[in-house]
């Protein structure tokens, strides 16, 4: 029942556990996928940043450190997590630097092209539907442009028992498959791990 109820609350955070558990919590436990992502990224200030699924917003933060010139933006959704993120990079969102919106992988609320780099980080696990929404990344990418995925490995999630409870897993070479098939190329995969899990890195060209 316990486990159930986690899976619910990892997919979509919502109430006091979300806003006062899970986004603290998250940007703890996460920074070590978080830091490979950005790594992946080589932002530039001018780049245009999209990530999906910013949950407690540790890479948000990172982000607009690095992109001084350009927008970082983030969809996620939870409405718990857009408003925690919301009231904590206030200044950034006021100056028009940061864009946040509370919307499915599956139907990004940006125009074809938008953006020069995307990343998500541990977040393909709860899409409903991980083709549709790594083809909606593909289309909000400008030609030539990167996509980062960070996310922990399927024999580390295995182990526990929330992720028994319908994510989608995948083995390495099912992941590369599946960015293949969005229209990603020139793939780069890595794998690295911290004290909690194992993860892998994986970067995609449009």
């Amino acid at each position: 029942m316990f486990s159930g109820y986690l899976a619910r609350q990892l997919s979509i955070p919502s109430g006091i556990v979300g806003r006062l558990v899970l986004a603290p919590l998250w940007n703890r436990r996460n920074s070590a996928l978080n830091d490979a992502a950005l790594e992946s990224l080589a932002l530039d200030p001018r780049d245009r940043v999209l990530e999906v699924g910013f949950g407690g917003g540790y890479l948000l933060g990172r982000m607009a450190a690095v992109v001084t010139e350009g927008l970082v933006a983030g969809v996620d959704v939870s409405q718990a997590m857009l408003e925690y993120c919301e009231r904590r990079y206030r200044p950034l969102i006021e100056e028009g630097r940061l864009e946040l919106s509370c919307a499915g992988a599956e139907a990004l609320p940006h125009p074809s092209g938008r953006f020069t780099k995307a990343v998500t980080v541990n977040s393909l696990f709860y899409w409903d539907d991980v083709p549709q929404a790594l083809a909606e990344l593909c289309r909000v990418l400008e030609k030539g442009c990167r996509l980062v995925l960070c996310l922990t490995c399927k024999g580390s999630l295995e182990k526990r028992d929330f992720a028994r409870q319908g994510l989608a897993l995948y083995e390495d070479e099912e992941l590369c498959r599946a960015v293949q098939a969005a229209g990603f190329g020139q793939l780069e995969l890595s794998r690295a791990a911290d004290r909690h899990r194992e993860f892998v890195c994986l970067v995609g060209i449009k």
